[in-house]
């Protein structure tokens, strides 16, 4: 009971302190060792906590909300503590000093859907043009107020599994650009903003997010 009082009070303090900047991503591993046992309390919620197929709240952002068509897959409060690690390590690598991503993820509707999405005309990771229909599992619209989340295979899908980080980073190339792009062709030449460094964000963040069992 003493080590879950522990969790509980380290998670509400990041939730209330959303710009606290932890000097590296370490800290944060080793602030959330113990958020397996806070996992295992809210696992065991009913589907009607959160509806499928209607928006439902990310908790700690103004005007952030989720839809899914898997009640299980995922929690608004999971969602909202990968946030938060999302804009920590973000902030460190990369600042925000006009608060313009801060902005963005407290304005965004993200959809988490059990099936994969066939779009035509978008890029490849290297930046190679892709007219056809092609199958993809994430994607970044509504000038950086939308992101669609292919849940993925398996009985226990993850976000750290996902795109949600690469989703986004488009995000906050499209805050940092005010809307007119977020870097559809990732490393490729036609657009300005992705660069290695993002793409080692990604899995920098995807790390720390497995670690805390998300």
């Amino acid at each position: 009971m003493t080590n879950f009082l522990k969790g509980f009070i380290r998670i509400a303090l990041l939730l209330s302190i959303p710009l606290a900047i932890p000097a590296s991503s370490t800290e944060i591993g080793n602030l959330w060792q113990e958020t397996a046992i806070f996992h295992k309390q809210i696992t065991n919620k009913v589907c009607a906590t959160v509806p499928a197929n209607q928006l439902n709240k990310v908790p700690g952002y103004d005007n952030t909300f989720q839809t899914t068509d898997d009640c299980d897959y995922f929690y608004p409060s999971h969602t909202s503590l990968a946030l938060h690690v999302f804009y920590i390590e973000w902030v460190n690598k990369f600042r925000d000093d006009d608060l313009l991503l801060r902005k963005a993820l407290n304005d965004l509707e993200i959809e988490y859907g059990t099936y994969q999405r066939r779009i035509s005309r978008i890029f490849s990771m290297d930046g190679k043009y892709r007219p056809d229909p092609t199958v993809i599992n994430g994607l970044t619209g509504r000038n950086g107020k939308y992101i669609f989340v292919w849940i993925g295979k398996g009985s226990h899908p993850k976000l750290s599994k996902t795109s949600f980080v690469h989703e986004l980073v488009h995000v906050a190339i499209y805050a940092s650009n005010y809307g007119e792009h977020g870097d559809p062709d990732h490393l490729g030449d036609v657009y300005k903003g992705w660069t290695h460094m993002h793409s080692k964000l990604i899995g920098d963040v995807n790390e720390i997010l497995k670690s805390m069992d998300l």
